[in-house]
């Protein structure tokens, strides 16, 4: 008897079968009607680091915990960072669609969860789960937004969607501090229920079962065989490994920087060895990615070797994550400055931001000739009005800079490797503003602790790093110098964010490409 053994396929031979360009895009209502499903479920997740950002004081306040309040964001974008390239790879082996379904699903329900927390904890660990689905919700429907229009038109919708994007930019520092203003922080969270509901029946009715490919021939199988194939088919070709090398690789890097002089010492066995197994974990993750793309053809890898040949790309790559910096630390930060320093409402807080927010037009010079000038601001609780044209500055450096690096990604790789590329873009751009958050945290906790232990009693310093509205209970001329402490705190984190700008430049060197004559 001739025993057959059953060869797995490899990553070209899958992609024959089911990974065939769709054979037309979306036309006429269905198109529309798709982009809105798409553009509501990208606009829940590109406001959600910003809508928080005007309701964190007041969200820490509540439930008591100043000291760890950061990870209430970084909580959020550390699996948010982690996952963007795992959906990416998860929808190209199983599907867009069914991906982005599941991913919306999860960040959905896990809204729900956080408005639904009772403990800082609570909080923390439901915005974890949050992250994730947010990782898969937005590059998938970034990456649907271009193949839903003829080729000729991905111009337009990415342009579209980076509209979207800049939308939530503007509109979540307001939605934040109207939300909190009412004391009612929760809805900051719960209003995504009701509306990730929509987008998620919008985008399950009109995106064809397969999108973005040809469905496959008829099959007399059942369902229950079919999709026991396709689970098979789909852990065949992940890339767990990789996977999960990057996530542990991100989550000790971001756990040491934002734990470093707050818990524990900078020189303390914990955070050495946290960033120690970090740095063994990356150099794994590039030898692993080196490996299955050269030498396993059955594995789809999170990284395509081949795109390290691409120069223009590396230089989008090195875009992504030195505008991620800049743009989450100011969006998150800035808000923080104008409630402790100036003692803004957080209403008040969104609406000065938009000096910033509204103006996302203009290139690098710009966030440099912004940045680095607000860093130099007095140290004073007094709101000097000069302080917004430096903002509008930034913001129209940082915003330009975003939506070109984001509308170069498809244009400058194959058109297999679009979702892919986009996904790693994504993702550098949130390490960057993970790792700024990280960073910026630790700041504060540097300035606060070495500047205000000498004139601060230890109760009154826990009280401080408990909540800010400790402040309002020390004396006139203790509150004047804490606001000022707080205020030089925030002006190194804009000197931060100002280099981060300037080695962008480094980026468009390395996407320089002089006309062929």
């Amino acid at each position: 008897m001739t025993h057959v053994v059953e060869k797995a396929p490899s990553v070209a031979e899958y992609d024959s079968d089911f990974t065939t360009e769709w054979s037309g895009a979306l036309y006429g209502v269905r198109r529309y009607l798709g982009m809105i499903g798409l553009g509501l479920a990208l606009f829940l997740t590109g406001i959600e680091a910003t809508i928080v950002s005007t309701s964190l004081v007041t969200i820490v306040n509540d439930l008591q915990n100043s000291e760890q309040s950061s990870w209430i964001i970084t909580s959020y974008l550390l699996t948010y960072t982690g996952f963007i390239v795992i959906w990416s790879n998860f929808g190209n082996v199983l599907g867009v669609k069914h991906a982005l379904l599941s991913s919306l699903f999860l960040f959905t329900a896990f809204s729900g969860g956080c408005g639904g927390a009772q403990t800082f904890n609570q909080l923390i660990i439901c915005r974890a789960f949050q992250g994730i689905g947010a990782a898969g919700v937005y590059t998938l429907a970034c990456f649907s937004f271009i193949r839903i229009v003829p080729p000729e038109q991905y111009k337009l919708t990415t342009t579209i969607a980076g509209g979207v994007i800049s939308l939530g930019l503007v509109l979540g520092p307001l939605f934040g501090g109207a939300i909190s203003n009412s004391g009612k922080w929760r809805w900051v969270f719960l209003y995504n229920l009701p509306a990730g509901a929509f987008a998620w029946l919008m985008i399950f009715l009109i995106l064809p079962a397969h999108f973005p490919h040809r469905s496959p021939p008829p099959t007399k199988e059942s369902l229950s065989i079919r999709i026991w194939q396709k689970t098979k088919t789909c852990f065949r070709h992940l890339d767990l490994m990789g996977a999960f090398i990057i996530l542990t690789a991100c989550s000790l890097l971001i756990a040491a920087l934002q734990e470093g002089n707050s818990q524990y010492a900078w020189d303390s066995g914990l955070v050495i060895s946290f960033l120690v197994i970090s740095g063994v974990f990356w150099f794994a993750f590039v030898g692993w990615e080196w490996f299955i793309s050269l030498h396993c053809q059955t594995i789809s890898p999170v990284f395509p070797w081949r795109l390290t040949h691409n120069r223009t790309f590396m230089g989008l790559a090195l875009g992504f994550f030195t505008t991620g910096l800049p743009l989450t630390v100011c969006v998150i930060m800035i808000p923080q400055r104008f409630q402790i320093v100036n003692g803004s409402s957080p209403i008040g807080a969104g609406v000065k931001l938009l000096s910033f927010a509204l103006s996302s037009l203009f290139g690098i010079a710009c966030q440099i000739a912004g940045l680095f000038p607000y860093s130099e601001i007095a140290s004073t609780p007094k709101l000097w009005l000069g302080q917004f044209g430096y903002l509008v500055l930034a913001g129209l450096g940082i915003g330009l800079s975003v939506s070109a690096f984001y509308m170069a990604t498809s244009l400058v790789v194959d058109p297999k490797d679009q979702n892919i590329a986009l996904a790693i873009g994504i993702q550098l751009r949130s390490l960057g503003g993970v790792g700024g958050v990280a960073a910026s945290t630790t700041i504060l906790h540097h300035y606060i602790q070495s500047r205000l232990s000498s004139s601060l009693q230890p109760q009154e310093l826990a009280a401080l790093l408990q909540t800010t509205t400790a402040i309002n209970a020390f004396p006139s001329d203790v509150q004047l110098h804490v606001r000022e402490v707080y205020a030089m705190a925030y002006s190194a984190q804009m000197k931060l964010t100002g280099a981060f700008s300037a080695t962008q430049l480094l980026a468009v060197a390395l996407m320089w490409k002089r006309e062929n004559v």
